[in-house]
């Protein structure tokens, strides 16, 4: 039926002011509420203050965050109640179809992935408890369909093994989620004694670890795709990893994240003994000090980073923690590439004592020390792809080769039995190595003390040599 045309409704000047107002409202109460974070934000992408945290200066304006944080806690406790309801049915449903084959995997799970989070507690939350059992029950459906199958051939055996290497671990099992029971493992009621002294170090320099030290992983985006590879070696000798490694985070921007104070704080919570750093991609840039911008490289932004540096290392030689800090690889991007030498030299030279130690990652990770490259030769002369396209990261190749150098520095506990032997032969081999070859002083890196060193603690302590190098060539074909 034709009602014949309408003319065109134009809007109304009352119902536009509406509409803008309360855009303008919502954009005023999301800026009230997240001031702190747009402000880390823009500082972390823009590397310029956006300065809403100082806008207004009122109590009431100060408070914005304040509410957010208690609104996003009370959200998260309404939510994990359903989750864990969610998972508990799960679980059931899980029970009454396969019986106690459901939970029968348990101890496998935990060592395929031994990555230990920073929000370790004593013992694991009902919230992670219940997302611990939710993605077992699909690794327990697949692992007894597995063994009804292939009781008769000793399947279990080759499942077994297969579990033990991480790398064929099902793909359901998160890294979150493996970080959790690595947390279950770790809360047992005897409690670690304190790290009292220095871990012992071998005729040729490397640290040598027992199976009660623990390792702290620390920095940026560059240490998330290392920590899990090098967790999980450790882990395959029997030494506890604790990954709190954080992306956008540096040491140029403490407001954002202040890895000084994380790390006082965790290395006497957690009774760490050696404290591995990789960070810098995101510390080339001009820092904010008092609301005036330091530029980068700049006689005062290098005191300022060498003390934050310095106040890492002294305090973690204070509770007889060792550190091997790696330096900055070459970058792809122009803008990263030219601060990496300066942040390399303010790394080695903090390494005065002996005590600790710097392990230069470009060599390794280029066929020439000092130009960036995607691609690297192998010991065959195939080109293996060791940077991801950002020009920043790096593939899986690339992390190996990170994980062997670290892994190279230490003298590796001996295995409790053949079977552990046999699981821990690949790990094993990464550190042994022929004595360290004394890399040459590009950077300033200080010289071995031949005379050991008085401690309060013990009679002597030795003195890391230089680093254990390793060509290219012998790195990238294991």
């Amino acid at each position: 039926m034709y009602f014949g045309d309408h003319p065109e409704r134009k809007p109304q000047p009352a119902t536009v002011l509406r509409v803008l107002s309360l855009l303008g409202s919502s954009l005023v109460l999301i800026a009230w509420l997240r001031q702190d974070a747009l402000d880390l934000y823009w500082q972390q992408t823009r590397h310029a203050e956006l300065g809403l945290s100082t806008a207004i200066p009122h109590a009431w304006w100060r408070q914005g965050p304040v509410l957010s944080a208690q609104l996003e806690s009370a959200l998260q406790n309404r939510l994990s109640g359903a989750a864990e309801i969610q998972q508990r049915m799960v679980l059931a449903a899980n029970v009454l179809l396969y019986g106690k084959a459901a939970l029968s995997e348990q101890d496998f799970v935990q060592v395929s992935e031994p990555v230990i989070k920073s929000s370790a507690q004593a013992g694991l939350s009902l919230k992670a408890h219940a997302q611990q059992l939710g993605t077992l029950s699909t690794v327990q459906t697949e692992t007894a369909a597995r063994r009804k199958e292939n009781d008769s051939t000793g399947a279990d055996a080759a499942v077994s093994a297969a579990n033990m290497n991480p790398e064929a671990a099902p793909a359901s099992v998160s890294h979150t989620v493996s970080a959790q029971l690595a947390q279950a493992d770790s809360g047992d009621s005897e409690e670690l004694p304190a790290v009292t002294q220095f871990a012992r170090l071998a005729d040729d320099g490397r640290i040598v670890l027992s199976k009660t030290d623990r390792v702290l992983l620390v920095g940026d985006s560059m240490m998330q795709g290392v920590a899990p590879h090098l967790a999980r070696a450790l882990q395959n000798v029997q030494v506890k990893a604790l990954d709190v490694s954080k992306q956008s985070t540096g040491l140029t921007y403490p407001n954002y994240f202040d890895w000084p104070g994380r790390i006082r704080e965790l290395i006497p919570k957690e009774k760490i003994s050696i404290l591995v750093i990789f960070m810098g991609a995101n510390d080339t840039w001009d820092m904010v000090l008092g609301g005036k911008y330091e530029p980068f490289g700049s006689e005062t932004w290098r005191r300022l980073y060498a003390e934050r540096v310095a106040g890492i290392l002294n305090f973690a030689h204070s509770q007889h923690v060792r550190v091997l800090w790696l330096g900055a690889p070459n970058m792809g991007k122009d803008n990263i590439q030219k601060g990496v030498p300066v942040l390399n030299q303010l790394y080695a030279g903090a390494m005065k004592d002996g005590t600790s130690r710097y392990l230069s990652t470009r060599e390794i990770l280029s066929d020439k020390a000092d130009e960036y490259q995607r691609t690297i030769t192998g010991k065959n002369g195939e080109q293996i792809v060791v940077r991801s396209g950002d020009g920043v990261h790096f593939t899986r190749d690339g992390h190996k080769l990170i994980t062997q150098l670290v892994m190279r520095q230490f003298v590796l506990p001996q295995p409790a039995n053949t079977e552990q032997a046999q699981n821990d032969s690949a790990t094993q081999s990464l550190s042994q190595a022929p004595r360290p070859v004394v890399q040459p002083a590009a950077q300033t890196v200080s010289s071995p003390v031949s005379s050991p060193l008085a401690h309060p603690r013990r009679k002597e302590r030795r003195v890391l040599s230089s680093p254990v190098t390793t060509s290219v060539t012998s790195s990238s074909s294991s």
